[in-house]
């Protein structure tokens, strides 16, 4: 059995979020949506290469810094707008399943899209990211439980998965 039957497949109690409240899974479309576009989409991400080996991608704003660079202009850590996943096409994983990469840009983007720099974002710098700058909120296994369960419980989310679970390239975006 692969990783990804044994995650999907699991059957039992579900994980509740640590917080106390109802779990992410449990929430309205739009609820689950908003959490994993607005703080929380590493999360998810995390959850996607997990069951994937799919490659972490950022998109950042060129225009907001969460720690400024120095005066030489270096050091800086930009904002980070969204992470997800990327396939060997090309194309990106998140929360509202398997699309474009101009499709996620131009959507959590927004107007300025075009001037968002993205690309690879290794295990490594995700986690100086959370624990180090504090550009991303921290997490803990049970939320990446929680959205696994979240990819396990819809269906557009859960077939794309399917789809690159078994061929995952371990290289980023093709430029």
């Amino acid at each position: 059995m692969t990783n990804f039957e044994q995650i999907m497949g699991r059957s039992g109690p579900q994980p509740a979020h640590a917080t106390g409240h109802d779990p992410v899974w449990a929430w309205s479309r739009e609820e689950i949506e908003a959490h994993y576009t607005q703080g929380h989409c590493h999360v998810l991400a995390v959850a996607l290469r997990r069951l994937t080996g799919l490659p972490l991608a950022a998109l950042w704003n060129p225009f907001e810094w969460h720690v400024e660079p120095d005066e030489n202009g270096q050091g800086g850590v930009p904002e980070i707008v969204h992470v997800y996943v990327t396939t060997a096409d090309g194309d990106v994983i998140d929360i509202r399943g398997e699309r474009t990469l101009e499709d996620l840009r131009r959507s959590e983007a927004g107007p300025d899209w075009e001037a968002c720099p993205y690309g690879p974002l290794t295990d490594e710098r995700l986690q100086e990211l959370v624990y180090e700058t504090g550009n991303l909120c921290p997490y803990d296994e049970a939320d990446v439980e929680e959205a696994l369960e979240v990819i396990r419980r819809s269906p557009g989310l859960s077939d794309a998965v399917a789809r690159h679970a078994a061929g995952a390239c371990p290289s980023g975006p093709r430029g």
